[in-house]
């Protein structure tokens, strides 16, 4: 319980040279005095591996990672002479980048814009409980997710998680995390993005809306897609995100003022 709490501060300790190493070596710290209760020179000497280059996503998914480290640590305690340091290494370093990937994905991509969306859309109608929301919801899928896979790297170990490698299971469930996101992100967008373009043409005495009867009538969003497209181009060509934000604010106003773009109600 104790490795899987502490393993929330893996980035306490960030660095450029270890990345999270120094974090997983302090959470590693309760599973090799256990193991080791009377002997400090070899609690140091064990402690000692954790501390080579590691990183990956270690909230949500990546706890599996030293579940499945701590169940071989006991193992090499009992006497399984087979699991030797590099064999404890060589497993957290192939592992760290396809669980990252999952839970980036998964994290990132799929709860974060969820809870997110829910949340700014009860701030939006005033309601203090939307920024309430998001912190109790995201910490409860956070501690929920990363007790889970804990568990699961504990009890199943390193057999079962490199047979999810060799049958490409990791790779199909981030792709269909990834997939979920996209759809998340695209929903935010049709229903967050909202610009009006005032243009009415008159034709021979009938007037004519051109956002909701043209644009809307042939291909609802695709104003805002486009807004969205454009941003993520410029994201893309590595353009400083404060000068995008700056860019949005004065196009938006410059034009609605000019009357080029409403300004939602």
């Amino acid at each position: 319980m104790k490795n899987w709490a502490l393993t929330y501060s893996s980035e306490t300790a960030y660095n450029y040279e270890r990345l999270q190493a120094l974090g997983q070596a302090n959470a590693m710290v309760p599973v090799i005095r256990k193991l080791y209760p009377d002997n400090k020179e070899r609690q140091v000497k064990e402690l000692k591996k954790y501390f080579v280059f590691y990183n990956t996503e270690p909230s949500f998914v990546g706890t599996m990672i030293p579940g499945v480290a701590t169940a071989m640590e006991e193992q090499r305690a009992n006497g399984a002479e087979d699991i030797t340091d590099e064999t404890i290494n060589s497993l957290r370093t192939g592992l760290m980048g396809p669980v990252a990937g999952i839970g980036d994905t998964v994290s990132q991509g799929i709860v974060y814009p969820i809870l997110a969306g829910i949340a700014c859309s009860l701030a939006i109608d005033g309601s203090y409980v939307g920024p309430l929301f998001f912190e109790i919801a995201y910490k409860i899928c956070l501690i929920g997710f990363g007790w889970n896979m804990y568990r699961l790297g504990y009890q199943k170990g390193k057999s079962f998680i490199l047979t999810m490698l060799r049958e490409g299971t990791i790779a199909r469930l981030t792709e269909i995390f990834s997939m979920v996101g996209l759809m998340v992100v695209g929903c935010m967008t049709a229903s967050r993005v909202n610009i009006e373009i005032p243009l009415i043409l008159n034709i021979r005495g009938v007037e004519l809306n051109v956002q909701d009867q043209v644009i809307n009538a042939l291909m609802p969003g695709i104003v805002p897609l486009a807004i969205t497209l454009m941003v993520y181009w410029l994201v893309r060509k590595k353009v400083n995100i404060n000068l995008i934000i700056l860019i949005i604010f004065v196009l938006g106003i410059g034009l609605s003022y000019l009357g080029v773009l409403g300004i939602p109600e």
